[in-house]
């Protein structure tokens, strides 16, 4: 099984964060981020195929207790997306995503990517083959 995982010494950065004003125009804290990760990336090399369904797992260490911990994901994908010539975000099928409190410049991003295995093709789920398969899904 292919697996690509990293943790990034860096404060996540907030998708608030990437653009200025007019939204057209990157933020200089979002280039230093994309710089970093980037640094931090040479050499390795993407070990998916194009066609193949990702799933993510992102553990987000933020100092603030308040940051909100979606906004962590589409810097990120994006900046995977101006490394890896091969990536696209639009084959990432599922995402774990976990926020850990730590002290303030301890701030990091694990991030872990691998093949989505569990695929389930739609011509042979009904509707209520997925209705009950998602009830008995639900923790209470």
């Amino acid at each position: 099984m292919k697996i690509l995982k990293h943790t990034f010494k860096i404060k996540p950065l907030s998708a608030n964060q990437m653009t200025y004003r007019n939204k057209s125009i990157k933020s200089a804290k979002y280039i230093a981020y994309q710089n970093k990760i980037k640094e931090e990336l040479a050499g390795v090399e993407w070990p998916f195929a194009k066609s193949d369904q990702l799933e993510f797992e992102i553990i987000a260490g933020l100092s603030n207790k308040m940051a909100d911990l979606d906004n962590v994901v589409k810097p990120l994908l994006d900046t995977y997306q101006t490394i890896f010539e091969e990536f696209n975000d639009n084959k990432v099928y599922h995402i774990l995503l976990d926020k850990q409190i730590t002290a303030k410049g301890n701030e990091y991003l694990f991030v872990r990517v691998e093949r989505w295995p569990e695929q389930i093709p739609l011509a042979i789920v009904n509707d209520e083959e997925l209705l009950e398969r998602t009830v008995l899904n639900v923790k209470v």
